[in-house]
C-alpha cells in the first residue's frame, strides 16, 4: 500500500499552538507529514529579517512533535521541487499564499492530487507581534 503524503511549508519562527494544530490537521490529510521548513537564509529574503530560533533548533523542534514525519530545509520560497522529489499527494497552506504558488498549486492537480487550506486559529500571538510587545516593555522599563 502506498502511503499518501502530504506536505506544508513555513518559517515556524518560535512554533505555537496554532502551528501544532496546523501540523495535527495537515496530518490528517494523509499518512505521512513532510514538514517543508525554510532555511534562515530564505527567511531573511523574504521576512526581511533574521531569525528568531536557528533552523536547526527549528527542525529539532518540529522533528519532536507527533505529527510530523520528515522535516527537510526549504532553501526557495517555491517548493516545487521539493513537491516533486517527495512525490507529494496533498499540499497544504494556508489561503494568503493561494496566488502566490500558483504553479506549486497547479503542478499539484495535474498529477491528481489535493490542495488543501489551512485555517488561521484566533489567539495565536506572531512572532512580530511578540516582538513589539518586547521591544514596548523594554521602553517601559528604561524609561522608569
Amino acid at each position: 500500500m502506498n502511503k499518501k503524503i502530504v506536505a506544508v511549508q513555513g518559517a515556524y519562527d518560535l512554533l505555537n499552538w496554532g502551528h501544532c494544530k496546523s501540523l495535527k490537521l495537515a496530518k490528517s490529510f494523509g499518512d505521512y507529514l513532510i514538514v517543508f521548513l525554510n532555511t534562515d537564509e530564505l527567511l531573511r529574503k523574504y521576512k526581511k529579517r533574521n531569525a528568531v530560533l536557528p533552523f536547526y533548533q527549528k527542525k529539532f523542534i518540529l522533528e519532536s512533535i507527533k505529527y510530523v514525519d520528515k522535516v527537510v530545509a526549504a532553501p526557495n520560497f517555491s517548493p516545487l521541487s521539493l513537491l516533486k522529489r517527495y512525490k507529494v499527494d496533498v499540499y497544504c497552506l494556508t489561503k494568503e499564499w493561494e496566488s502566490s504558488k500558483t504553479e506549486e498549486i497547479d503542478y499539484i492537480k495535474s498529477t491528481g492530487g489535493k490542495i488543501k487550506f489551512l485555517p488561521r486559529f484566533k489567539g495565536v500571538v506572531c512572532t512580530s507581534d511578540i516582538k513589539k510587545i518586547l521591544l514596548e516593555e523594554a521602553k517601559e522599563n528604561y524609561f522608569h
